[in-house]
Parts: C-alpha cells; sequence; structure tokens
C-alpha cells in the first residue's frame, strides 16, 4: 500500500536519479536479503522445532508447527496495510528502521522460546515488523528512482527474495545440524539490528527531493475504493495470492519432506537452494528489464 502523498514529475522532470538513490538501493536491498533469509530460516527448522516441542507420536504435530507460518502470514496481512497509511504521513525510513529492529530482536527471540505459545507470539511480532517494511520500502526507490529505469531497480531490490530464500534454506539447515535450531535464529537478530539502525541516518526522499516530486491532493476513502474498479490491479491481486499459495505451501514443508523421504537434509537443501536462486533470479531480473522496455 503506502500510497506517496507526493508524485513523481515524470513528465519532462525527473530524468536522473536523486543524490543518495545507491546507497538506499544498496540499504533496502540487504534488508531484504535479511527479511527472506528469517523467513525461511522457520521452515529450513520445522523439523527440529517439531521435535523440540512435540512428542513423536502427536499426530498433528506438523499442524501445530504449520500454525507458525499462518501467524506470520495472517498478521502480516492485517499490519501492512495499517502501517502503509502511516507511513504516508511520517518518514519511510523510521517505519522501515523500526519495522527492521522488530522483527529481528523477534528472530532472536525466536530462538529464547521455553514454549510454543512464546514461540507462536514471536513469529506474530515478526510479521508485524515486516509488514511495516513491506508497503514502505518500494516507495522510496520509487521516489529516488526515475521512471525509466524503475524496473531494473525494483529487479534488483527484488532479487533478494531468491537470494534471502536460498540462503535461510541453507543456513538454517546447517547451523541447525551443526549448534541446534536455537543458535540459526540468534544469528540472524544482529546484522538486521545493525541495518535498522543506519535507516535512521536516511532522510525520506520526499523531504530531500522537494524540487522533484510535489504535493499530491489529500487521499479520500474514494481513492481507495478505486483501486477495487481498477482491472490491473485486481489481476495483480490475485496472481500474487495464487502464487504466495503455492510457493509459500512448497517453501515452507520442503525441508520435512526431504527429511521424510530419507534425502540427506545438507544436499536436498541445497539442490533446493540452487534452483531457487538460479530460477528466481533469472526470471526477476529478465522481468525488471522487460517491464522497463514495455512501459
Amino acid at each position: 500500500m503506502a500510497l506517496c502523498n507526493r508524485q513523481l514529475a515524470v513528465e519532462g522532470g525527473m530524468k536522473r536519479s536523486i543524490n543518495g538513490a545507491h546507497p538506499a538501493l544498496l540499504l533496502l536491498l540487504g534488508i531484504n536479503l535479511f527479511n527472506y533469509i528469517d523467513r525461511q530460516i522457520l521452515a529450513a527448522l520445522e523439523p527440529d522445532i517439531r521435535a523440540s516441542f512435540f512428542a513423536t507420536g502427536d499426530v498433528n504435530a506438523m499442524t501445530k508447527t504449520g500454525l507458525l507460518g499462518d501467524a506470520f502470514f495472517v498478521t502480516y496481512m492485517i499490519s501492512a496495510p495499517i502501517l502503509g497509511f502511516l507511513a504516508d504521513r511520517i518518514s519511510r525510513w523510521i517505519i522501515v528502521g523500526s519495522a527492521v529492529i522488530l522483527w529481528s530482536l523477534a528472530s532472536g527471540g525466536s530462538g529464547l522460546a521455553a514454549t510454543f505459545a512464546i514461540l507462536f507470539a514471536t513469529r506474530i511480532c515478526v510479521g508485524i515488523g515486516e509488514g511495516g517494511y513491506g508497503p514502505a520500502a518500494p516507495t522510496i526507490l520509487s521516489d529516488v528512482y526515475p521512471i525509466e529505469t524503475r524496473g531494473r531497480v525494483m529487479a534488483i531490490f527484488y532479487t533478494a527474495i531468491p537470494v534471502g530464500s536460498a540462503l535461510g534454506y541453507v543456513i538454517g539447515g546447517l547451523i541447525g545440524a551443526h549448534f541446534g535450531w536455537r543458535w540459526a535464529f540468534y544469528l540472524v537478530a544482529p546484522p538486521g539490528l545493525l541495518l535498522g539502525l543506519l535507516c535512521f541516518w536516511q532522510r525520506d526522499p520526499r523531504v530531500v527531493a522537494h524540487h522533484v516530486v510535489q504535493e499530491s491532493p489529500r487521499r479520500r476513502l474514494a481513492d481507495y475504493l478505486r483501486l477495487f474498479r481498477t482491472r490491473s490491479y485486481l489481476i495483480n491481486c490475485v496472481a500474487q495470492t495464487l502464487m504466495t499459495f503455492v510457493t509459500g505451501g512448497l517453501g515452507f514443508w520442503v525441508p520435512a519432506y526431504l527429511r521424510y523421504r530419507n534425502q540427506s537434509s545438507d544436499v536436498g537443501m541445497t539442490i533446493f537452494g540452487l534452483i531457487t536462486v538460479v530460477a528466481g533470479l533469472a526470471s526477476t531480473l529478465l522481468g525488471g528489464v522487460i517491464a522497463d522496455k514495455l512501459r
């Protein structure tokens, strides 16, 4: 969501990126990388978490651990539009920095969880944190790069999805196998905290680029309702829903399936991670280039 309260003067206006655009892209790319590392570490560690909290004969154990994924996604879905609304009204870097620090602390707290209920609560907090980051970060990049290169910029930003997901599978599996599942959560927290703190030294492009962007009229309820009469928006919503349904299920349960099939955990997760990286990188980068060409 996070509709910008200022619009880019794209007609004869912004022809090049704003000063600080590349550092902003690099910082947001790093944050997005750890965003997806954190998401998929949980999936890589699901069998170990299940064994830690539930008896071997518990026929509902996988259903219960699956609720950890639901806790994240449902909370993310609810918090994203709320925090996106807030990001329209205050500095987006404050929203992003606070969100990253929240989910990093929650991830570290996942490793400290003494009960399944506490672990469930930490994943809710992760969902809230990532719900603040998701709507705000892409709009920052939209404000600092010209529309002619925006597809490629977004493609670079979203390469963190396949790379971070693959690293989450591999790193989570390796750390879990050698040091226990709790250490995987401990180790992803410090980098996230550092990246979150760096956000507070950034300036929102709505402030520094006042000569390029201009104030747009205040949003009304009718403006939001108009989205639901926009065919391209509705098609994208349906497509994203279907894609998330498939990739979310596969991403969460593939590690457990590989162990169930008596595959070598390290080898299986490495192969799965490589497939995710190669296919994801190729399609994401190619899609960005094509989007710019067809604009």
